[in-house]
Protein backbone atom coordinates (compact mmCIF):
# COMPACT_ATOMS: atom_id res chain seq x y z
CA UNK A 1 0.00 0.00 0.00
CA UNK A 2 1.54 3.77 -1.17
CA UNK A 3 1.69 5.83 1.54
CA UNK A 4 -0.01 9.42 0.02
CA UNK A 5 1.95 12.09 1.49
CA UNK A 6 2.43 15.86 0.45
CA UNK A 7 5.93 16.76 0.27
CA UNK A 8 6.88 20.74 1.23
CA UNK A 9 7.90 22.56 -1.94
CA UNK A 10 11.12 22.93 -0.10
CA UNK A 11 13.41 22.16 2.48
CA UNK A 12 13.41 25.69 4.81
CA UNK A 13 16.12 25.74 7.45
CA UNK A 14 13.82 24.54 10.25
CA UNK A 15 13.03 21.53 8.17
CA UNK A 16 17.24 21.32 7.74
CA UNK A 17 17.89 21.56 11.41
CA UNK A 18 15.16 18.91 12.46
CA UNK A 19 16.64 16.48 9.91
CA UNK A 20 19.96 16.46 11.69
CA UNK A 21 18.43 16.26 15.17
CA UNK A 22 18.08 12.88 13.97
CA UNK A 23 21.64 11.92 12.92
CA UNK A 24 22.20 9.81 16.13
CA UNK A 25 19.00 8.34 15.49
CA UNK A 26 18.93 4.40 13.77
CA UNK A 27 17.99 4.46 10.31
CA UNK A 28 14.38 3.23 11.00
CA UNK A 29 13.79 5.82 13.51
CA UNK A 30 15.42 8.24 11.50
CA UNK A 31 12.90 7.37 8.50
CA UNK A 32 10.17 7.48 10.73
CA UNK A 33 10.51 10.46 12.40
CA UNK A 34 10.90 12.57 9.32
CA UNK A 35 8.56 11.58 7.58
CA UNK A 36 6.07 11.89 10.27
CA UNK A 37 7.64 15.31 10.87
CA UNK A 38 7.68 16.15 6.92
CA UNK A 39 3.87 14.86 6.37
CA UNK A 40 2.32 15.80 9.82
CA UNK A 41 1.78 12.16 10.39
CA UNK A 42 1.51 10.81 13.48
CA UNK A 43 3.83 7.86 13.90
CA UNK A 44 1.81 5.44 14.97
CA UNK A 45 -0.28 5.94 11.49
CA UNK A 46 3.55 5.38 9.87
CA UNK A 47 4.71 2.57 11.57
CA UNK A 48 1.46 0.42 10.13
CA UNK A 49 3.06 0.52 6.77
CA UNK A 50 5.49 -2.12 5.68
CA UNK A 51 9.52 -1.41 6.12
CA UNK A 52 10.02 -1.37 1.94
CA UNK A 53 6.51 1.55 1.56
CA UNK A 54 8.28 3.29 4.66
CA UNK A 55 11.69 3.01 3.07
CA UNK A 56 10.50 3.80 -0.28
CA UNK A 57 8.58 6.85 0.82
CA UNK A 58 11.77 8.46 2.70
CA UNK A 59 14.08 7.93 -0.62
CA UNK A 60 11.33 9.72 -2.36
CA UNK A 61 11.08 12.50 0.33
CA UNK A 62 15.24 12.48 -0.17
CA UNK A 63 15.50 12.81 -3.83
CA UNK A 64 13.22 15.76 -3.36
CA UNK A 65 15.76 18.11 -2.15
CA UNK A 66 19.09 15.85 -3.17
CA UNK A 67 19.42 18.58 -6.67
CA UNK A 68 19.04 21.89 -4.60
CA UNK A 69 21.15 24.25 -6.32
CA UNK A 70 22.31 26.92 -3.74
CA UNK A 71 21.98 30.27 -4.49
CA UNK A 72 22.87 33.40 -3.21
CA UNK A 73 20.37 36.47 -3.52
CA UNK A 74 21.54 39.62 -2.03
CA UNK A 75 17.99 41.26 -1.37
CA UNK A 76 15.11 38.46 0.03
CA UNK A 77 11.34 39.77 0.70
CA UNK A 78 9.87 37.98 3.65
CA UNK A 79 6.53 38.80 4.59
CA UNK A 80 6.68 41.80 3.23
CA UNK A 81 10.17 43.08 4.91
CA UNK A 82 12.93 43.69 2.29
CA UNK A 83 16.09 41.93 3.99
CA UNK A 84 19.83 43.12 2.31
CA UNK A 85 23.04 40.46 2.96
CA UNK A 86 25.31 42.49 5.02
CA UNK A 87 28.29 44.38 3.70
CA UNK A 88 31.03 42.49 5.48
CA UNK A 89 33.44 45.13 4.63
CA UNK A 90 31.38 47.53 7.27
CA UNK A 91 30.54 44.53 9.70
CA UNK A 92 31.09 45.44 13.28
CA UNK A 93 32.76 44.21 16.22
CA UNK A 94 29.41 43.18 17.69
CA UNK A 95 28.49 41.21 14.78
CA UNK A 96 32.07 39.53 14.13
CA UNK A 97 31.87 38.62 18.04
CA UNK A 98 28.30 36.83 17.56
CA UNK A 99 29.27 34.68 14.45
CA UNK A 100 32.41 33.66 16.36
CA UNK A 101 30.42 32.12 18.67
CA UNK A 102 27.40 30.98 17.36
CA UNK A 103 29.85 29.40 14.42
CA UNK A 104 31.55 27.42 17.30
CA UNK A 105 27.59 25.42 16.82
CA UNK A 106 26.54 26.46 13.08
CA UNK A 107 23.88 23.12 12.69
CA UNK A 108 21.80 24.42 15.77
CA UNK A 109 22.73 28.47 15.10
CA UNK A 110 21.92 28.30 11.35
CA UNK A 111 18.89 30.88 11.44
CA UNK A 112 20.27 33.22 13.93
CA UNK A 113 24.20 33.36 11.60
CA UNK A 114 21.59 34.16 8.79
CA UNK A 115 19.77 37.09 10.88
CA UNK A 116 23.38 38.35 11.45
CA UNK A 117 23.84 38.03 7.61
CA UNK A 118 20.32 39.55 6.28
CA UNK A 119 18.74 42.51 8.12
CA UNK A 120 15.50 45.14 7.54
CA UNK A 121 16.12 47.30 4.77
CA UNK A 122 15.77 51.20 5.97
CA UNK A 123 16.58 52.73 3.08
CA UNK A 124 17.08 52.05 -0.81
CA UNK A 125 16.66 53.03 -4.57
CA UNK A 126 15.83 49.93 -6.40
CA UNK A 127 14.19 51.62 -9.42
CA UNK A 128 16.64 49.68 -11.94
CA UNK A 129 16.63 46.20 -10.28
CA UNK A 130 14.43 43.61 -11.62
CA UNK A 131 12.62 41.02 -9.18
CA UNK A 132 11.43 37.60 -9.40
CA UNK A 133 9.68 35.16 -7.52
CA UNK A 134 11.50 31.76 -6.42
CA UNK A 135 9.76 29.41 -3.84
CA UNK A 136 6.90 32.15 -3.20
CA UNK A 137 10.07 34.35 -2.20
CA UNK A 138 10.51 37.95 -4.03
CA UNK A 139 13.79 38.66 -4.68
CA UNK A 140 16.21 41.15 -6.45
CA UNK A 141 18.18 40.32 -9.13
CA UNK A 142 19.77 42.44 -12.09
CA UNK A 143 23.20 42.66 -13.83
CA UNK A 144 24.07 46.10 -11.88
CA UNK A 145 27.90 46.57 -10.67
CA UNK A 146 27.15 46.97 -7.02
CA UNK A 147 24.14 45.96 -5.95
CA UNK A 148 24.92 46.53 -2.53
CA UNK A 149 25.56 50.33 -2.99
CA UNK A 150 21.19 50.69 -3.47
CA UNK A 151 20.15 49.67 -0.03
CA UNK A 152 21.06 50.55 3.70
CA UNK A 153 20.06 47.79 6.22
CA UNK A 154 19.34 48.18 10.11
CA UNK A 155 21.94 48.29 12.40
CA UNK A 156 22.82 45.29 14.11
CA UNK A 157 21.11 44.64 17.46
CA UNK A 158 21.94 41.50 19.41
CA UNK A 159 18.69 42.12 20.88
CA UNK A 160 16.54 41.84 17.81
CA UNK A 161 18.29 38.77 16.07
CA UNK A 162 16.19 36.14 18.18
CA UNK A 163 13.29 37.37 16.85
CA UNK A 164 14.44 37.84 13.12
CA UNK A 165 15.84 34.51 13.51
CA UNK A 166 12.51 32.60 13.55
CA UNK A 167 11.86 34.74 10.24
CA UNK A 168 15.26 33.43 8.70
CA UNK A 169 13.80 29.90 9.24
CA UNK A 170 11.09 30.16 6.96
CA UNK A 171 13.73 30.45 4.23
CA UNK A 172 15.02 27.59 2.28
CA UNK A 173 17.86 26.16 3.27
CA UNK A 174 19.36 26.69 0.09
CA UNK A 175 19.19 30.23 0.56
CA UNK A 176 21.38 30.13 3.68
CA UNK A 177 23.84 27.83 2.18
CA UNK A 178 24.72 29.83 -0.85
CA UNK A 179 24.85 33.56 1.59
CA UNK A 180 27.47 31.33 3.61
CA UNK A 181 29.34 30.15 0.89
CA UNK A 182 29.06 33.60 -0.83
CA UNK A 183 29.71 34.94 2.72
CA UNK A 184 32.99 32.68 3.03
CA UNK A 185 34.40 33.58 -0.65
CA UNK A 186 34.24 37.35 0.71
CA UNK A 187 35.44 36.48 4.05
CA UNK A 188 38.42 34.33 2.86
CA UNK A 189 39.94 37.68 1.10
CA UNK A 190 38.42 40.72 3.24
CA UNK A 191 38.31 39.25 6.95
CA UNK A 192 41.69 38.44 6.55
CA UNK A 193 42.74 41.73 5.11
CA UNK A 194 44.37 45.03 7.03
CA UNK A 195 40.91 47.02 5.73
CA UNK A 196 38.31 45.67 7.76
CA UNK A 197 37.88 47.49 11.72
CA UNK A 198 37.76 43.80 12.68
CA UNK A 199 40.14 42.14 15.74
CA UNK A 200 43.78 42.13 13.94
CA UNK A 201 44.10 38.15 15.43
CA UNK A 202 44.37 36.37 11.85
CA UNK A 203 44.43 33.30 13.64
CA UNK A 204 40.64 33.99 14.96
CA UNK A 205 39.49 35.27 11.78
CA UNK A 206 40.72 32.04 10.17
CA UNK A 207 39.01 30.08 12.78
CA UNK A 208 35.44 32.02 12.04
CA UNK A 209 36.09 30.93 8.49
CA UNK A 210 36.50 27.41 9.15
CA UNK A 211 33.62 27.37 11.18
CA UNK A 212 31.33 28.67 9.14
CA UNK A 213 33.21 26.67 6.02
CA UNK A 214 32.30 23.03 8.22
CA UNK A 215 28.36 24.40 7.83
CA UNK A 216 28.58 24.96 4.14
CA UNK A 217 30.43 21.72 3.40
CA UNK A 218 27.98 19.39 5.56
CA UNK A 219 26.15 16.91 3.59
CA UNK A 220 23.01 15.45 4.55
CA UNK A 221 21.47 12.31 4.60
CA UNK A 222 24.62 10.00 4.29
CA UNK A 223 25.50 11.80 1.10
CA UNK A 224 22.24 11.91 -0.58
CA UNK A 225 21.45 15.72 -0.30
CA UNK A 226 24.85 16.92 -1.50
CA UNK A 227 24.43 20.59 -1.15
CA UNK A 228 27.28 22.70 -1.71
CA UNK A 229 31.05 22.51 -0.90
CA UNK A 230 33.51 25.40 0.12
CA UNK A 231 34.94 24.73 -3.35
CA UNK A 232 31.53 24.80 -4.89
CA UNK A 233 30.15 28.30 -5.28
CA UNK A 234 26.96 29.56 -5.21
CA UNK A 235 25.14 30.29 -8.53
CA UNK A 236 24.81 34.56 -8.34
CA UNK A 237 21.75 34.61 -11.15
CA UNK A 238 23.52 36.39 -13.21
CA UNK A 239 24.53 39.03 -10.89
CA UNK A 240 27.92 40.73 -12.04
CA UNK A 241 29.00 41.13 -7.91
CA UNK A 242 32.98 41.11 -7.54
CA UNK A 243 33.73 40.13 -4.05
CA UNK A 244 36.02 43.51 -3.72
CA UNK A 245 32.46 45.35 -3.90
CA UNK A 246 31.56 44.16 -0.83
Amino acid sequence: MEMKIKYPEYLNIKDWKYFKSLDNDTDTAKMVNFISYLANMPQEEIETYTPQVIQSTYLTILNQFKDIDSKFFPIIEIEDTLYGFSAISKMTLGEYMDLERLAKYPHENLEEIMAILYRPITKHSFKGIRWMYNKTFKLGIGEVENLFKYYTIEKYDSTKRTEQADIMATLPVSFALGALAFFLAVASNSLLSTQISLPKNKKEKKKLIQQITDLVSVNIGDGLLQFITYQKHPSLQSQEIKVSQI
